[in-house]
């Protein structure tokens, strides 16, 4: 294939020293020229593929710094309950999935919410024992952190009145017989999972190829993953067949940590496509589940601070075992008290500086902590999609207590570095979504009565769309350790870019949302919308015959001249 020149662009590079540019020259995957469309066509045309953007927006690929891919693709083959407002829809939903199934078969879904029911929901083990008494059932919440089950799931995981908590993890229960209800929490939902059997391999590289088609599709290049090690296999099988479309730097659970100290395995190990991030580590759970951990009580309850998933104790001693072998680590931390004890950890653990230790999420801080995240080089691991989908229950649990509620500006005002990220698949991996939610901190849902989508909330704490686009760009690459090779264009950066169907950094922010990413190129190769769209531009310029297009005279997004183009000789 040959080498790829992009001309008459407007190219936001994110390299400080040019931000702006019209054209770009890619060889061997990575950009050997960046500057004006004529100095670039300087370069000499023979052994490109050239591509006339006419006008079109290009931005660096966006690096998704908060994934569980592995089990995003597996989910593309479950029952889906996301969203869905009625409780009797979601028992129908179940229903539908469940009649496929084999006896015995387990039933897996995720995505229940029940913070968005319009009735109350009784998610007991009862009511999913009458939709499929021969099939075990697990479903997660929509934010992972509650796991609901029927009673042929408890029996197989030998959790009875009788079983005690895991640590960190809560079981709940009937207030007067002590049964198990059918809900499990955080470290609870373990006792279920190791009981579910994993797909085939091939069926897990099925999905997983088709997750990474939709990751392109909304302008990923890469990755950050933060899930058991299963997936770093298949990513590896991809890479070897030449059909890894994703750069990934993945994460190791605590279970792990022996193993990789033992070989030797440092934070930043690795190549441009597939590099070793560090230690993923748990402080509470989540704010939806009521189960994050906080300072003070939940609203409306006189003893709920949330679960603390892991000790102080437990928690800085893995900080301090991690950075002494090299690693460093990627704490969840949503409440404010579990955020303070990220925080304490990591600033417990100064062997090695030069580790970029993250605190993923920083959804609810204390101010007694803002300053911290800086003073420490604690990166702020962020999910701004969360800010305008969880308002509701923010206002519900946390109340107007003092404190910093998804606090994006605010940490950058306190020169904290940050970095965006979705957490799917509990949200989605749409960028631009991403983007909109970031800079106007409101919902991407449909306009309201007048004609306005609802009123940003928390408006301080608002970004700039170059502010964003930094923490999805460059940002995301410091946080793997490879800002001088990613996350700009760049002369000697790697060759990942999509093309925009709008610029976003002029548009009315509302428009973002009616943005589409047109291309996504990894390396130089187009892995969204790639051949039919080389072959339309490359026709384009090689017969005259077709150039002239009545209705765009050569635009090449044009639907009239595809259907020309495809069928001229």
């Amino acid at each position: 294939m040959k080498d790829l020149m992009l001309l008459n662009g407007k190219i936001y590079t994110m390299n400080p020293k040019q931000p702006q540019a019209e054209a770009v020259a890619v060889r061997d995957s990575k950009i050997i020229g960046v500057g004006k469309t004529s100095d670039v066509e300087n370069l000499g045309k023979s052994n490109f593929k050239v591509i006339n953007l006419r006008g079109k927006t290009v931005v660096p690929g966006f690096i998704d710094c908060h994934t569980h891919f592995l089990s995003f693709a597996l989910s593309l083959n479950q029952v889906n309950l996301d969203q869905i407002k009625s409780f009797d829809h979601i028992l129908w939903q179940i229903k539908i999935f469940a009649k496929k199934l084999r006896p015995k078969e387990w039933l897996v879904g995720r995505g229940w919410d029940k913070n968005i029911l319009k009735e109350e929901g009784n998610f007991t083990k009862e009511i999913l024992d009458k939709i499929c008494p021969e099939n075990p059932a697990a479903l997660r919440s929509k934010d992972h952190h509650l796991l609901w089950v029927n009673s042929l799931a408890l029996k197989l995981a030998g959790i009875d009145k009788y079983k005690k908590d895991p640590q960190g993890g809560k079981i709940d229960r009937h207030p007067t017989c002590g049964e198990p209800t059918g809900i499990l929490k955080e470290e609870a939902c373990e006792l279920i999972w190791e009981k579910v059997p994993s797909p085939s391999p091939e069926k897990s590289k099925r999905l997983l190829k088709e997750a990474m088609k939709k990751a392109n599709s909304f302008g990923l290049t890469g990755i950050h993953n933060l899930e058991e090690q299963k997936a770093v296999f298949f990513f590896q099988k991809f890479l070897k067949d030449e059909e890894l479309s994703l750069r990934v730097c993945f994460w190791i659970s605590k279970e792990d940590l022996d193993s990789a100290i033992s070989l030797g395995l440092q934070s930043g190990f690795g190549d441009e496509n597939i590099r070793f991030g560090g230690l993923k580590l748990y402080s509470d759970g989540a704010l939806g589940s009521q189960t994050a951990l906080m300072f003070e009580p939940y609203e409306n309850s006189e003893d709920n601070f949330g679960i603390q998933v892991t000790s102080q104790e437990e928690l800085t001693q893995a900080v301090r075992k991690a950075s002494q072998a090299g690693i460093g680590v990627a704490i969840h931390a949503i409440g404010d008290r579990a955020v303070h004890q990220a925080l304490n950890a990591i600033e417990s653990s100064t062997q090695n500086k030069k580790l970029r230790h993250r605190v993923e999420h920083a959804q609810l801080i204390s101010p007694q902590d803002m300053e911290r995240f800086s003073k420490s080089g604690v990166i702020a691991s962020v999910q701004p999609y969360h800010a305008p989908s969880d308002r509701d229950i923010v206002d519900k649990y946390w109340g107007k207590r003092e404190g910093f509620r998804y606090p994006y500006k605010s940490l950058l005002n306190h020169q904290t570095k940050l970095v965006f990220g979705s957490d799917l698949p509990i949200e989605t991996m749409d960028a631009l979504r991403i983007i909109h939610a970031a800079v106007t901190r409101k919902s991407a849902g449909p306009m309201g009565k007048e004609g306005q989508r609802r009123r940003a909330w928390y408006p301080q704490e608002c970004l700039s769309v170059p502010e964003a686009v930094f923490a999805f760009t460059q940002g995301a690459s410091y946080a793997s350790y490879e800002e001088k090779i990613k996350g700009s264009i760049q002369t000697g950066k790697l060759a990942d870019m999509m093309v925009l169907s709008k610029d976003i950094f002029e548009i009315n922010p509302d428009e973002i949302l009616d943005t589409k990413i047109e291309s996504t190129i990894v390396g130089g190769k187009w892995v969204r919308s790639p051949e039919l769209l080389i072959l339309l531009i490359y026709q384009v310029r090689r017969a005259p015959e077709v150039r002239g297009c009545s209705t765009c005279r050569g635009n090449l997004f044009c639907p009239e001249l595809v259907l020309r183009l495809c069928s001229a000789p």
